[in-house]
């Protein structure tokens, strides 16, 4: 009920505080209590209460002549909420609270609300880090089995062995898929602080300064090995491309080198990402000095779209060209490619702290 009675006060913040407009705040709080405590007799749960509420009283618009306050209203002026942080977000935006305030009348975030985001940000971290991996290692079967098979090194057929590759990697892909829709649920309600729509609050401000600083040891640590990995995931590829020249499995070998080349790039992900949250935090949350999240965690980002737009092309290109003989190599130059990016996104960032501390 809390996050209705925030709405409420938010729909009136952008008008004159008059007796008339008051006396009217205090008849639709009236009413959206008697709606919200009808909802919950009912048996529904709480976030849909607060969302049913929100969508049948959250429009002061359509509201005012029921309250007999058109005439209150400043002409031209749009009864304006706050986006609701909190459980009940994915419910009321269902249900059309979607306007925001202008850029000086948003929300205060408060200690409160991002300790419950970094909360949610720390629960999820694996599940992230997990869909990403699985991403990365989601063509590896395919790609081996399919070159195993043409060898006669498995009792499978070429198209049996296709087929195992392509389910599996539909699998881990759905599994994957799944496991980024169930954590995005749980930042959703937070959606405004990870898009910087909200007030900064300087007591929040020094409290992600100090959480991204407690974990920031991790998160360098593990981005220096990811990185490291990254740089070496060619090597056993190009280990066996060039140690078994003429050899009649060189070409099995040479795929296998191509698998431990999105093993070695999947572990480093599988590193890096869960120690990045602190840091994602701290970058949105704290804007002192002037700070902002335009890089974020940028490596997870660029992670999470950078691998399975990879994957899309090696199929895309195999499958269609029928050239699995030689589309291997977009994963040996892309960890190359990402190490390079990883690296410069770091540097970036660390040159962009040091700006922001010597302001």
């Amino acid at each position: 009920m809390n996050v209705v009675i925030a709405y409420l006060d938010t729909m009136f913040s952008a008008y004159p505080q008059t007796p008339r407009l008051l006396e009217a705040k205090a008849e639709l709080r009236g009413m959206m209590e008697d709606a919200y405590a009808g909802l919950i007799a009912e048996g529904r749960s709480e976030n849909e209460a607060v969302g049913q509420v929100i969508r049948d009283f959250g429009n002061l618009d359509e509201l005012a002549p029921v309250l007999g306050i058109t005439s209150d209203l400043a002409p031209g002026t749009e009864s304006v909420a706050a986006p609701i942080a909190g459980p009940a977000a994915d419910t009321a935006r269902e249900g059309g609270a979607r306007s925001t305030l202008p850029a000086d009348r948003l929300p205060v975030v408060t200690l409160e609300e991002a300790r419950a985001y970094a909360a949610a940000k720390e629960r999820t971290r694996f599940r992230v880090a997990a869909a990403v991996v699985l991403f990365v290692l989601s063509p590896a079967v395919l790609m081996v089995l399919t070159v195993a098979a043409q060898n006669g090194l498995v009792p499978l057929t070429q198209t049996a062995a296709a087929f195992i590759g392509i389910l599996i990697l539909l699998v881990l892909i759905a599994i994957g898929v799944t496991l980024t829709i169930t954590a995005s649920r749980e930042t959703a309600p937070y959606e405004r602080l990870a898009d910087g729509r909200f007030t900064p609050d300087p007591e929040v401000g020094r409290w992600a300064a100090a959480l991204g600083e407690a974990h920031e040891r991790a998160r360098i640590r593990a981005l220096g090995i990811a990185i490291t990995l990254w740089v070496l995931a060619p090597v056993p590829l190009l280990g066996f491309a060039l140690l078994l020249v003429g050899s009649p499995v060189q070409g099995f070998w040479t795929t296998v080198g191509v698998a431990l080349v999105l093993v070695f790039v999947a572990t480093g992900l599988g590193i890096l990402l869960p120690r990045t949250w602190a840091h994602t935090i701290s970058e949105q949350l704290d804007r002192r000095a002037g700070r902002v999240d335009e890089e974020g965690s940028l490596v997870s980002v660029v992670a999470a779209i950078y691998w399975p737009s990879l994957t899309a092309v090696f199929l895309a290109w195999s499958f269609i060209g029928n050239a699995w003989y030689i589309s291997w190599v977009v994963w040996p130059i892309g960890a190359v490619a990402f190490g390079a990016i990883a690296g410069g996104i770091s540097a970036l960032e660390a040159y962009r702290n040091r700006q922001a501390s010597a302001q």
